[in-house]
């Protein structure tokens, strides 16, 4: 059975995902086709279609593996500024990240990040028919304002790098000339490359961003993260919208969607507290990691045999309807 993997960025929570993608690597009925990331999600895809192409599945989970374990070690020098895990976020540091220029704050940019990349992605193979599920990140264009899926044919360290990009924090990573942020501005993540050209097919969406908060943001860092979830969220509504046109009105389509969504876990709410997403630690990324493995044991166990026959979960109702309503989503 294949499957394409859509995997939503969101910082710290990738580590979720991390967990996610640890156990579902564990079903041998499961081929992994085409994977479709967003800043977090993109260091993971690029990791894990990397391991899988030097070592299978066990390459697979293993580069996954050090890439956390390496940006785990790589933030080690800022634990002195952090909270307790029961209070996450990274002190004064954090309170100023609104009004801080990483041009002016962060000289190193993404140097340290792409020290880590150079040892869990290989761009050779990446690019190489056959050797890995095909995978595609996306990326905002900075002077336009437009989204570009960076995909086999360009795929590179720095175009991984660029859609994790977080405006922020990080100084422009440039290709070709050009400028580029996070990519879960335009799309968290865009979908229509795990579709294009096989419209009969399952696609697993591991969602990070909350389409709905009942508190209201009142701090500065946190207005600010709302902001960016609301365009995360509407995004992934356009993106999800053209994909129900498309199931309705195009003969034979049948794209059949899957959501594993932290938010919707027990241990949601932490796991979503805004501050988790720039916190960085080896406890909080394999507690994230064993939240995503029971999250995915649960789902597998629920909709495995599910796969290739319909959709899990009803994109109108949980995406599509006004936001009034999304508190009475449900899946199938």
């Amino acid at each position: 059975m294949q499957l394409s993997l859509a995997l939503q960025g969101g910082g710290s929570q990738g580590a979720f995902t991390w967990g996610v993608l640890d156990r579902l690597l564990e079903e041998e009925n499961i081929d992994i086709a085409r994977i479709s990331g967003s800043s977090a999600g993109a260091l993971n895809g690029a990791a894990l279609a990397t391991g899988m192409a030097r070592g299978g599945r066990a390459g697979a989970k293993e580069h996954l593996a050090v890439l956390w374990e390496q940006v785990a070690l790589a933030g080690s020098l800022m634990t002195f500024l952090m909270t307790p895990l029961r209070k996450p976020g990274m002190g004064l540091w954090d309170d100023a990240l609104p009004i801080l220029s990483p041009y002016h704050i962060n000289p190193m940019g993404m140097a340290p990040l792409r020290c880590i990349l150079n040892t869990v992605v290989d761009e050779a193979l990446l690019r190489q028919a056959n050797a890995a599920p095909e995978l595609f990140v996306n990326a905002l264009h900075v002077q336009s304002g437009s989204g570009r899926v960076f995909g086999p044919a360009d795929m590179s360290i720095d175009a991984v790098l660029a859609s994790a990009c977080a405006p922020l924090s990080y100084q422009a990573v440039w290709i070709d000339g050009e400028p580029y942020w996070d990519g879960s501005y335009v799309a968290n993540p865009s979908l229509w490359p795990l579709y294009e050209g096989r419209l009969d097919t399952d696609i697993l969406l591991v969602e990070l961003t909350p389409l709905f908060r009942a508190e209201l943001a009142m701090s500065a860092k946190n207005i600010l993260n709302r902001i960016n979830e609301t365009a995360s969220v509407n995004g992934l509504v356009s993106e999800l919208r053209a994909l129900e046109l498309i199931n309705r009105n195009v003969g034979g389509a049948d794209i059949r969607m899957h959501v594993l969504s932290l938010p919707d876990q027990p241990a949601g709410l932490l796991g979503t507290e805004p501050s988790i997403k720039r916190t960085v630690g080896r406890v909080l990324f394999e507690m994230l990691r064993q939240d995503g493995r029971r999250a995915c044991d649960t789902w597998l166990s629920d909709h495995n045999a599910q796969l290739g026959q319909h959709s899990t979960v009803d994109i109108a109702a949980r995406y599509l309807r006004p936001h009034t309503q999304q508190r009475e989503m449900a899946f199938d």
